[in-house]
């Protein structure tokens, strides 16, 4: 039996809490005693909870039946003060990450379980929540398992799924404990297209900090463009970017903001708004890194003044929804794909915003943020 002593409204804290407010190094003992640490490892925890299926029997204390307990990093202190979730005897419980979990050398899964009792649990890994591979046991307070042989070569598993194996289907406390669940190697969540574009992005230093462990193939805010668009123009330009010293927008003080407003790259969806979450389309893209290229390389641009700046470049052949291209922002499409950096979307489309509810919903026109990383690279690539 586990002693447990946690009280009903630290436990409702923890369950609003998925992971803590700041990132760096993680630093643990592992099950033979040694010290490691994996760079920016508090990022590398499990962060959503797919399904719980409790077994049974299940604890009956409270405090222990809830699953986003074993989100975020382990703060496991001892046993009078644990902070897990208890599986139940043959309880299942599937975490989703925000990287993708990969082979690499030893470990690639730390499975924390608490309590003086050794509770065994099987460890499954997946990429799409259907295809699940058997990566091993996991047998101890804190126990390892090495994916290498056990998944196919280049794997990468965004999904760990923890099967209790009925060691401890006994007591107060039946099953398992799960404090956390650690991915020792990971690459960010990428397409396979992009892999390569974004190790560019990362050595050419176009990431911005917000975006350095996101999931890249989701669609990128205006916010996060925006600090692109930023990396971007100081590569191009070899030149700091100044924040603006006044903030006219009551929605958003972010510095790279203020810095992609200062420069010119960006403005208001208003007068007094920014609107720093909504979703980027791909003619906004364009447009801001038309500007971004300007800024960089004509003398005396600005944005009030862009009219008076027309690109010189040989137009291409016109896109087949060339009409659902906004005018401000068709030279700026044009101009991008003349030089390689955006093309369409297919049959000669360019998809530039969404025009239905049906193609706001499956994100149509709406960019990645992969998408925008790669775009970064090609224009540092073909203009700098």
């Amino acid at each position: 039996m586990k002693k447990r002593f946690i009280s009903l409204g630290l436990a409702a804290a923890m369950a609003t809490s998925a992971m803590p407010a700041a990132f760096a190094d993680y630093t643990f003992t592992d099950r033979n005693g040694n010290t490691r640490t994996i760079p920016d490892g508090e990022y590398s925890f499990a962060t959503r909870v797919v399904e719980f299926i409790p077994g049974n029997p299940w604890t009956k204390d409270a405090t222990h039946q809830n699953p986003s307990l074993t989100l975020g990093q382990s703060d496991y202190v001892d046993d009078n003060d644990s902070r897990d979730l208890t599986l139940g005897a043959g309880g299942v419980l599937v975490l989703e990450f925000n990287i993708n979990i990969i082979d690499g050398e030893g470990d690639d899964i730390y499975v924390f379980e608490t309590g003086p009792a050794v509770e065994a649990t099987k460890v499954e890994v997946s990429s799409d929540l259907s295809t699940w591979y058997d990566a091993g046991t996991a047998s101890g307070k804190t126990a390892g398992v090495d994916l290498k042989g056990k998944v196919p070569e280049g794997g990468r598993f965004r999904y760990v799924r923890l099967t209790d194996l009925k060691d401890y289907g006994h007591g107060d406390y039946p099953g398992a404990d799960i404090d956390a669940v650690l991915a020792l190697n990971s690459k960010p969540v990428t397409s396979d297209w992009s892999e390569n574009e974004i190790d560019k992005a990362k050595e050419m230093g176009l990431i911005p900090e917000m975006l350095e462990h996101a999931v890249m193939t989701e669609p990128i805010t205006r916010l996060e463009f925006a600090a692109v668009s930023v990396k971007t123009y100081e590569k191009l330009a070899a030149a700091t970017a100044l924040p603006a010293t006044i903030n006219p927008f009551t929605d958003c003080s972010d510095i790279e903001m203020l810095k992609a407003y200062n420069v010119g790259i960006t403005a208001g969806t208003s007068k007094t708004t920014f609107t720093p979450n909504a979703l980027l389309n791909r003619e906004q893209a364009a447009a801001m890194l038309t500007r971004v290229f300007k800024r960089a390389t004509i003398p005396g641009w600005t944005l009030d003044a862009d009219e008076s700046f027309p690109m010189n470049y040989t137009k291409p052949a016109a896109f087949a929804d060339d009409a659902r291209i906004s005018g401000w922002a068709k030279d700026s499409v044009y101009f991008m794909a003349a030089n390689g950096i955006i093309s369409g979307v297919g049959s000669n489309n360019f998809a530039p915003s969404n025009a239905t509810s049906a193609e706001e919903a499956n994100h149509y026109a709406n960019a990645t943020r992969e998408q925008a990383l790669a775009i970064a690279v090609r224009m540092v690539e073909k203009l700098k």
